[in-house]
């Protein structure tokens, strides 16, 4: 069975733009000045960076898949807490609400 994880949404804006979502970069290890590239499967977009081939071998793709993987494990067992305890699911939940709230007023300031 095949599960698509949300990782975010992002607003499309002037000049064609959007942008990434928070951490992606990162996850892709992108710099300014790398190529992505779009793919359409089964009438899916598909966003990877282009990466190098050595031999026709590619490292960094195989690394970004695997973090890519992670994020996505870890999102979905965030989906699994749907099945616990009410109170433990709102307690959670509760404290990433509060630690976001903080990161925003942190960001305010700044």
């Amino acid at each position: 069975m095949l599960i698509m994880v949300i990782i975010g949404r992002s607003k499309f804006g002037q000049n064609n733009r959007i942008s990434l979502v928070e951490g992606l970069p990162d996850t892709l290890n992108l710099q300014i000045g790398d190529y992505v590239e779009f793919y359409i499967e089964n009438g899916e977009l598909i966003i990877r960076k282009e990466t190098k081939k050595y031999n026709g071998f590619d490292f960094e793709g195989e690394e970004i898949h695997k973090r890519l993987l992670e994020m996505e494990k870890s999102l979905t067992n965030d989906a699994e807490d749907e099945h616990i305890d009410p109170e433990l699911r709102e307690k959670k939940a509760r404290e990433q609400y509060l630690k976001d709230k903080a990161e925003r007023e942190k960001n305010k300031k700044n």
